[in-house]
């Protein structure tokens, strides 16, 4: 379970984790257990927020997996409670579901796992078609059972999410529940043709091929997007990374810089700076890096290429200053050690270019290092810190 428990261990303090758990089918109606992860589904949807780290499916998989439980299985209790702990977890959805004709009813119950309690049921019924706000409506009321609950009137959490139509939803879940890739993106581009803007299909399909290195493929699903949506700013930092690995390093530049003026996050700045770097736009660079260390001093790739920046621009002293820092946090980087021997044996960029010039023989001339580039986005943490900071404000001033 270590890949599981390493993301879920990486949640801030004071930010609650949760659980859902796939519902389970109490209906006679043949066809109706793709609803059992679509209740789940929506639910992580609903109930994820700053404060509150909702376990993703793929984790929940892995997690109970390796606990021997694979996903065809229904887990006991006893096994829910226990690979809970396992990650961290302070409460569990339990639910189940009904389906009979055109209607639809469900109930959840919180499990609390540091203070072992089963919580009351909150049931929701109507119709099958109204399957999305019924599942928001439990999503509202179990948030109002847990420490932070949204301040927000039920129907106008409701209205928070845009609608989606139902066989839209259907194929949206069995490309999330299938494992087969070909399936996935059939399964995802007939819920865009069913609900075109379909922010969550396009983003699924776009991130599946980035992750198939498919990046022209990637950067049209994922342009599809909007910006305002939950996944909207992850889309762009995937955007930007594929315009990167394609080489366009200008439509990189416009896709990183949309996303830092709406979310300043240290990757983000990282990442224009190495593409300002690799543009040849070195003062730009240096600026971008420069952020990026205030914001996070222990990052290693960061002083990293702060240091690569400052050699770049002739400044060795200030260039061996950053790299004897960033060896303190990775004793481990070759890398930086070897760049930091160079620069104490006088070697100087100026050197290295004009050797390079001479058109001499490459070998035996020092090989300087490229820029690193960061490939994860983590949105979530700076939405908790933001969090944080605007609690305490309030807390300043109701004293």
């Amino acid at each position: 379970m270590l890949l599981a428990n390493s993301a879920v261990a990486q949640v801030k303090r004071g930010t609650t984790t949760l659980l859902v758990m796939p519902f389970e089918n109490r209906s006679k109606t043949a066809g109706a257990e793709w609803l059992s992860e679509a209740c789940s589904e929506l639910l992580v949807q609903r109930m994820a927020s700053p404060g509150l780290y909702v376990v993703t499916r793929n984790q929940r998989v892995y997690s109970f997996d390796h606990a021997g439980v694979p996903v065809a299985v229904k887990p006991s209790r006893a096994t829910i409670f226990r690979v809970a702990e396992e990650l961290g977890a302070d409460f569990v959805v339990l639910g189940s579901y009904e389906v009979s004709g055109d209607a639809f009813q469900a109930s959840a119950q919180l499990l609390e796992v540091k203070n072992p309690k089963l919580r009351p049921e909150i049931k929701r019924a109507g119709s099958l078609a109204d399957f999305a706000a019924l599942q928001s409506s439990l999503a509202w009321a179990l948030l109002q059972e847990m420490p932070n609950p949204p301040q927000v009137s039920e129907q106008q959490f409701i209205q928070a999410s845009p609608p989606v139509r139902l066989d839209a939803f259907e194929n949206y879940v069995r490309g999330v529940a299938s494992s087969s890739r070909p399936q996935k993106i059939r399964y995802w581009k007939e819920a865009l043709r069913l609900n075109p803007g379909y922010a969550a299909a396009a983003f699924q399909l776009g991130k599946l091929y980035y992750d198939g290195h498919d990046y022209e493929q990637a950067v049209v699903w994922l342009a599809k997007v909007p910006k305002e949506d939950p996944s909207g700013g992850e889309a762009s930092f995937l955007v930007g990374m594929a315009e990167y690995n394609r080489g366009y390093l200008d439509r990189a530049n416009v896709a990183f810089s949309s996303l830092v003026a709406r979310v300043p996050l240290t990757e983000v700045y990282n990442n224009i700076g190495v593409v300002d770097a690799r543009r040849g736009r070195r003062t730009e660079a240096m600026e971008y890096f420069s952020k990026a260390v205030a914001a996070d001093p222990s990052d290693a790739d960061y002083r990293f290429n702060l240091a690569l920046a400052l050699f770049k621009a002739g400044d060795n002293a200030g260039a061996a200053r950053q790299l004897r820092e960033e060896v303190q946090f990775k004793p481990s980087d070759s890398e930086a050690k070897a760049l930091l021997y160079l620069l104490n044996h006088g070697v100087t960029m100026a050197s290295v270019t004009s050797a390079a010039a001479s058109g001499g023989p490459a070998t035996g001339q020092p090989r300087i290092p490229i820029e690193r580039i960061k490939r994860n986005y983590d949105e979530a943490s700076y939405r908790q810190i933001e969090m944080q900071i605007d609690n305490l404000k309030q807390q300043q001033r109701t004293k």
